[in-house]
């Protein structure tokens, strides 16, 4: 597994810092690659606000920081780790300006794990970086929650801290496929779960839903109108596999049939039903509405 740490100390031999140092040594023990980014040392922007991200160039920012180191890294991650020292009940601002321009990308390629870990002074300060956490993160990119760990005033550096994050590290497993978020479609009686994919009109949908939308079948696919998402058009895919579901362009599509004769359409799969629920979708009637919604195994 692939492993991104933001340290947004200043301190390089502070305490945030050794519980940095302790969960990597642990996850590399596991066999996992951990990159940490120093981000009080880099040369990184706060968000300009300007959507050059979103209206000119998808997923790239404008802006020619060290930011551009960290993308690539972002892209290729399975997991994030947030660490900071508390600074007014919140993480400190070189790590907030970090969070704030992965609004670039979006929604990374590949993550589905994070944590954080946060250092104090005194106990009872960590409300605001808990809520970035847990809503920034947990809530809208959908990651699963490896946990919290939290180290105030004399626990900073002690070896039941460290030891406890080296153990933490070390048990960190690969992305399980089976443990992952699905779209759950209801039409009347019929109930079937998609696996969500990890694209980025896969993980606007999450934070759509739920959601109710009406089609007709038009033979090969119940074709229903969706407003535009977000979505990343090299993610598009040269035809279908029976079974997909696919949404982009102003539509949510049960692609149920004709995967043979498909490859003159370019389609943006979010989700794949297997062939048992595929074949209860060809079983609806020709007009029927679905009830989209989420479920999330880690929640």
């Amino acid at each position: 597994m692939n492993i991104v740490v933001l340290n947004g100390s200043p301190r390089l031999k502070g305490n945030t810092a050794a519980m940095v140092a302790a969960y990597r040594e642990g996850a590399q023990s596991a066999g996992h690659t951990v990159t940490v980014f120093d981000v009080c040392r880099m040369n990184i922007a706060g968000c300009l606000a300007c959507e050059y991200c979103h209206t000119k160039v998808p997923r790239q920012c404008m802006q020619n920081d060290d930011m551009q180191m960290i993308y690539p890294a972002l892209d290729e991650a399975d997991m994030i780790v947030l660490a900071s020292p508390i600074y007014y009940h919140g993480l400190s601002g070189q790590l907030a300006c970090a969070i704030h321009r992965i609004y670039a990308p979006g929604y990374p390629r590949k993550l589905t794990k994070a944590a954080l870990l946060l250092s104090s002074g005194s106990k009872g300060v960590y409300d605001g970086a808990v809520y970035t956490y847990q809503h920034s993160f947990l809530g809208w990119l959908h990651l699963e929650d490896m946990g919290i760990f939290t180290a105030a005033g004399e626990e900073n550096k002690s070896p039941e801290l460290l030891e406890r994050l080296r153990a933490a590290g070390a048990a960190l497993t690969d992305p399980d496929d089976r443990n992952v978020a699905r779209l759950v479609i209801r039409s009347g009686d019929v109930v079937v779960r998609a696996p969500l994919n990890q694209t980025q009109a896969a993980r606007d949908l999450m934070n759509r839903l739920p959601l109710s939308v009406a089609g007709h079948d038009s033979g090969v696919d119940y074709c229903c109108e969706l407003k535009e998402g977000a979505f990343d058009e090299v993610e598009k895919q040269q035809g279908w596999t029976n079974g997909d579901v696919s949404v982009a362009d102003g539509w949510f599509a049960i692609l149920h049939s004709g995967q043979e004769g498909s490859d003159k359409y370019r389609v943006m799969p979010v989700a794949h039903l297997d062939e048992a629920e595929n074949a209860l979708i060809r079983m609806l009637p020709p007009e029927a509405t679905f009830e989209l919604s989420l479920e999330e195994p880690w929640k």
